[in-house]
């Protein structure tokens, strides 16, 4: 993983886990320092905010929910099989949620934490076992990520500027499915 990746999953995870306008213009700058897409510029950020909460946090019934359970579970809800699985990848990190408890642990920005982590930290050790979690991990995004992007892209009042976010989310993620693709053995069976 380059430098640029590991800062556009930072600037990706921030983004997604601003709690108001400030931290949603802070990660926006960053993503647009790294990103060689010309990003828009925005004009209100409390907009911006505004949406991000129609979209993401509520307290209505969230146009683009970002828990991976309420795609891949069988009963679109939180807190279900999929947020477990995330859990057991955090404990092989052997690190805690920063919002244990308070927030599914299958939320978009712990899962691109959890897979900056696990790449890191299979590169450093030259671990299989984390690898393994790590390509696990790329998989259980990349089957959930794109129908999450899709969802924000339906809002009519979707801001340029969280659009642009959610599309750098889905290129890299193509980008780095691709590249895992590249690497990873053909089994021939007859």
């Amino acid at each position: 993983m380059t430098q640029k990746t590991e800062d556009l999953l930072i600037a990706l995870r921030d983004f997604f886990a601003a709690a108001n306008a400030g931290e949603l213009k802070q990660a926006y700058a960053a993503l647009k320092a790294i990103t060689p897409k010309s990003a828009p510029a925005v004009a209100d950020w409390r907009a911006v905010e505004f949406a991000f909460n129609r979209l993401f946090v509520g307290p209505k019934a969230l146009i683009a929910p970002p828990y991976a359970s309420v795609y891949l579970d069988p009963e679109p809800q939180l807190m279900g099989q999929s947020t477990l699985t995330i859990r057991t990848l955090w404990r092989l990190l052997d690190r805690a949620l920063p919002w244990q408890n308070t927030i599914p642990d299958d939320h978009l920005s712990f899962e691109l934490d959890a897979y900056r982590q696990l790449y890191l930290a299979a590169k450093s050790v030259s671990s299989t076992e984390l690898e393994s979690a790590r390509l696990f991990l790329l998989d259980h995004l990349a089957r959930w990520t794109p129908i999450f992007v899709e969802r924000i892209h339906t809002d009519p009042d979707l801001p340029l500027a969280i659009a642009f976010v959610a599309d750098c989310l889905n290129e890299w993620l193509a980008v780095e499915v691709a590249m895992q693709m590249q690497y990873r053995p053909v089994i021939y069976t007859n």
